[in-house]
């Protein structure tokens, strides 16, 4: 079993849930940094081996192996940050809407849901505590489908029952799963989905970072069956420890009448965006699954 086995099965999201809601923060910070370098001594793994790739084409292509060193266990300690106030907070409203500043913008998106008047895709990168971002939002009031990844292991399974909210409903992707979603965008409503795991079934890449890349489409897709916008909501997290979430303006989708270039024109419009969010906050993207495999032999080892 390779360590990301471990970390996204049942086991270790029940490890990592009894820890964080055991320990105070004064022990679990620091248990949480031991175990990321733990994680991040497995330099062979396929987890540290794709976090490596993924901050080469971030940072231009231009770090060397000790730099790589450094930002995999930049991201994982951050990471491990993140679980710890997810888990340890996860039962207390109060104390989630004190960790999380939601900018007017994510408040106002979350009036429109409610009000039936919001009529957008929401797409969002594996930003920071993106986690506590979406249990927050739910605590806050926001009224919102979530198309999850269709075939998650059993620690997804149980992320998602952690991410549940009383007006947030999580719906593994299927057909079914998609016709209530353009139903529920017609009406005014909120679909969330992602945005950065890589798809490897799909057959054209887009661009991202520069590098050809077999990412989602599917958002945009849902967008123009629906005639919606996409906007695209990110999280990060400040120097004082707290996280901060925006989401930006309607991105319009784009209709020429050749659906298949649409499609990809509108995708890179919106990676466009995510990049941004990203180049921001690099050593904040906790994405644990190699987006460019094609590069993953040049990486400086």
């Amino acid at each position: 079993m390779d360590i990301q086995d471990l970390t996204t099965s049942k086991y270790g999201v029940f490890v990592t849930l009894a820890l964080a809601r055991t320990l105070p923060p004064a022990l679990g910070y620091p248990v949480g940094r031991f175990l990321a370098d733990a994680v991040a001594s497995f330099r062979n793994s396929r987890l540290v081996r794709a976090i490596r790739l993924n901050q080469w084409v971030v940072h231009g292509m231009t770090w060397d192996s000790k730099q790589l060193t450094k930002a995999v266990y930049a991201v994982l300690r951050h990471g491990g940050k993140c679980n710890y106030d997810l888990y340890h907070n996860l039962h207390d409203s109060e104390a989630l809407l004190r960790l999380i500043h939601l900018d007017d913008t994510v408040l106002e998106a979350i009036r429109e849901s409610q009000q039936k008047r919001a009529g957008y895709v929401i797409v969002g990168p594996h930003l920071s505590n993106f986690d506590l971002a979406i249990k927050t939002v739910g605590v806050a009031g926001v009224e919102a489908q979530i198309l999850a990844f269709a075939t998650p292991t059993s620690g997804y399974l149980w992320q998602n029952r952690l991410r549940a909210a009383p007006g947030v409903e999580i719906t593994p992707i299927s057909r079914k799963a998609l016709f209530k979603a353009v139903e529920r965008l017609r009406d005014g409503g909120v679909v969330v989905t992602g945005v950065d795991r890589p798809v490897p079934g799909n057959k054209e890449p887009l661009i991202f970072f520069r590098q050809p890349a077999l990412l989602p489409t599917g958002h945009v897709r849902l967008a123009m069956d629906a005639g919606v916008p996409v906007r695209v909501v990110a999280t990060h997290m400040k120097d004082d420890g707290h996280y901060h979430v925006t989401i930006s303006e309607r991105i319009p989708m784009r209709k020429s009448g050749n659906r298949k270039a649409d499609i990809r024109e509108n995708a890179q419009r919106v990676l466009a965006v995510v990049e941004q969010y990203i180049r921001a906050h690099p050593l904040q993207w906790l994405m644990f699954y190699p987006i460019w495999p094609q590069l993953m032999e040049q990486v400086p080892k």
